[in-house]
């Protein structure tokens, strides 16, 4: 395995999820991205108001954004996974633009 600095992982790190969010940003109901790396794959948690957007008809949408996802950013076969994660309307513009949202009841 190649060893890099922290800085430099930091650096890719944060290349791959603002070409992510640059990615998805077009889709309706998107909202944001969070990225989690375990030892064996990288899962990427799509956050969107309409889920069915994301996924698209017989699931081939998130497929294709998977198989997209693996080749641009040299990932080899089968270690990402996408998921589509459905989040409210209201909180779709507080998220990415950093502000805390309370829910109240």
């Amino acid at each position: 395995a190649v060893q890099i600095s922290k800085k430099r992982r930091f650096v890719a790190d944060g290349i791959f999820k603002a070409e992510l969010n640059e990615f998805l940003m077009a889709k309706n109901g998107y909202s944001g991205v969070e990225v989690r790396v375990t030892p064996t794959r990288t899962e990427v948690i799509i956050l969107a108001t309409k889920t069915q957007n994301v996924l698209g008809e017989k699931h081939r949408q998130i497929r294709e954004l998977n198989a997209v996802v693996q080749k641009r950013s040299g990932f080899p076969k089968g270690s990402v996974e996408l998921y589509a994660e459905k989040v409210e309307e209201s909180l779709r513009y507080r998220l990415p633009g950093g502000l805390v949202a309370v829910l109240r009841q």
